[in-house]
């Protein structure tokens, strides 16, 4: 917004001074057609042609100076970060964690040559769908599956059991110690709970007048508990509408509503006793309770606007 009134505003500020500039092009293109030889004319429009040459190629300069400039910028900062990606890979603290991480790898490796013979895969592919595997299961548990999850942990306990086996006796300890780390240091990731996911709940607001009537419906077909009826049993019971009374839908329209004689017919107005429905007409589009003939007006309301409540 504040984008588009700022050109707006430059906008009517150029046509403004665009304007504001009529006599003085009026007066030059008078003393042009009066007071200019030709030769002079053409002078003239030489000069004008150079001078618009001329501010062509400064632009033009201008705006390759920029270009060049920030690819330069741009190149230069790649190349740095490169150059020092490349500084820490080569480090030695990289690489003792390069052989930490290679130790689960060595051991599984050594599993899958010694036990993966006469499959129709070979162990280096076995090994590539494992962690494929392994990828979408972890981005699955991220994403709050359940499956995912479990699978994920069957996997590492996998992962574990090969290394294990894998392994020399004396060493085997270490080994699974450093894939079960290995291993746990993704598992915080992929079981934590998305705290920043946005709350997608559908949320009805009612109109005021609506969500009274709705309300005093409510509280006047409410069935009343027989007066015999034990205290204790009369507050645990669960009320029973009887099978004969048919309540009209707030949805039907005035003219599908029709009303069998007596007071059980449906909803009916508290004032004037007539039956009603919750619709709108062609005249008015507006929801409200309006008897079978469209009307919303009681003539027996006390309040102002006098309208039909239900009962």
């Amino acid at each position: 917004m504040f984008v588009t009134d700022a050109a707006l505003w430059l906008l009517d500020k150029t046509a403004n001074g665009w304007d504001a500039t009529a006599p003085a092009r009026e007066r030059a293109r008078t003393i042009w057609n009066n007071h200019t030889r030709p030769a002079q004319r053409a002078g003239q429009i030489t000069a004008a042609a150079l001078a618009a040459l001329l501010a062509v190629g400064l632009a033009a300069a201008l705006v390759t100076g920029i270009v060049r400039l920030v690819t330069g910028l741009i190149t230069g900062l790649v190349r740095g970060v490169a150059h020092a990606l490349a500084y820490l890979w080569n480090s030695g603290a990289a690489g003792t964690v390069r052989d930490l991480a290679d130790i689960p790898f060595i051991a599984t490796r050594a599993w899958l040559r010694a036990h993966a013979q006469g499959l129709p895969a070979t162990p280096a592919q076995i090994g590539g769908g494992a962690l494929v595997l392994a990828l979408v299961l972890f981005v699955s548990a991220r994403r709050g599956s359940t499956a995912a999850r479990i699978g994920f942990a069957i996997l590492g306990a996998a992962g574990c059991a090969a290394v294990w086996q894998a392994s020399p006796e004396n060493q085997r300890l270490t080994a699974v110690a450093v894939s079960a780390g290995a291993w746990l240091l993704l598992a915080p990731s992929a079981y934590a709970t998305r705290w920043w996911r946005p709350e997608r709940r559908t949320r009805l607001t009612l109109n005021p007048r609506v969500e009274e009537a709705l309300a005093g419906l409510a509280a006047a077909h409410r069935p009343a508990v027989p007066a015999n009826l034990p205290a204790q049993q009369a507050t645990h019971s669960m009320p029973t509408l009887t099978p004969h009374r048919r309540r009209l839908s707030p949805l039907e329209s005035a003219s599908s509503l029709s009303v069998a004689p007596g007071p059980a017919g449906g909803f009916r107005c508290r004032h004037c006793a007539q039956p009603l429905a919750w619709a709108a007409t062609v005249a008015d589009q507006e929801r409200t309770w309006r008897t079978d003939d469209g009307s919303a007006a009681c003539p027996d309301a006390p309040t102002t606007p006098a309208l039909h409540q239900a009962l």
